[in-house]
């Protein structure tokens, strides 16, 4: 008699793992966030340089995450879409925010 295959949708996922790694994930993209808005006021970019800055950074935290998890999303978050695109429109208005803040301090003032 063959044994049934299991796949990895049938496993158990422990909701309160998930949830916590939800919460490192954006925690981790609030700081990539923030530190991108000061590093492109700071510097006093304009336009679509500003942008290139926080979508590099954006990138980056993503290539360490994937890194970081040996490739295996699934192993910690509901789908991939949630671990590399997740909070992207959130962050991005926080990244314009402290960029214009960090820009007007030291640029303009």
């Amino acid at each position: 008699m063959e044994e049934p295959k299991i796949e990895l949708d049938d496993l158990e996922v422990n909701q309160e793992r998930l949830k916590q790694n939800t919460n490192q994930l954006k925690n981790l993209r609030v700081y990539g966030s923030l530190n991108a808005g000061i590093i492109a006021g700071i510097l006093g970019m304009d336009g679509w340089i500003g942008i290139a800055i926080y979508v590099v950074i954006f990138l980056m935290v993503s290539a360490c995450l994937a890194i970081k998890m040996n490739f295996k999303v699934k192993e910690y978050f509901r789908s991939s879409y949630d671990a590399y695109y997740s909070g992207i429109g959130t962050d991005l208005l926080l990244f314009l925010m402290i960029w214009v803040i960090f820009h007007n301090l030291v640029n303009i003032l």
